[in-house]
């Protein structure tokens, strides 16, 4: 059985309107959400053997403070690849396809609207809103990453910081 678990990136900051999209750093609510987010993780005893994530600042930033508050991450593979800075859901569903097919329980961290319309193409269900330091679990149905095709994935858990205000 495989395990997919979706992570958008904390609440980022635009107060510097010259940085770089791929530069912005987190906000203050960023930061606060990723605290309640680890809480939640931490609470439900999850592990996750290999991360996945952006090379944006936001996502770096976000794996840093959820993994300093939750030892889910610890014992963790964790790789930055910039092919997961997307914004196009095909994009990231080739990418997940060309996974090791070895790999059984995987993290991505990254950008809306790819993960929220990823998450909702393998579980063919209906996520209105992906919003920033939104986890999504899913389990996925098929044997090999590259048989992932719509209604392949259930969605197990949905945690949104806004729910954990």
């Amino acid at each position: 059985m495989k395990t997919l678990y979706l992570l958008r990136h904390a609440k980022s900051s635009w107060d510097d309107d010259q940085a770089r999209d791929v530069d912005r750093p987190l906000n203050r609510r960023g930061k606060r959400d990723c605290g309640l987010v680890a809480r939640e993780l931490q609470r439900s005893k999850r592990a996750v053997q290999h991360v996945y994530c952006s090379t944006a600042k936001r996502t770096r930033a976000t794996l840093k403070h959820i993994a300093s508050e939750c030892d889910c991450f610890d014992g963790a593979d964790i790789h930055y690849d910039d092919r997961l800075y997307t914004f196009d859901m095909q994009e990231l569903l080739n990418w997940l396809k060309d996974l090791d097919n070895s790999l059984a329980h995987v993290m991505i961290i990254g950008h809306s609207p790819a993960l929220g319309e990823l998450c909702n193409y393998l579980y063919e269900g209906q996520i209105d809103h992906f919003g920033t330091c939104t986890f999504a679990e899913l389990e996925i149905k098929v044997e090999f990453w590259d048989q992932l095709r719509t209604d392949s994935a259930k969605l197990v858990d949905i945690i949104r910081p806004k729910q954990l205000r």
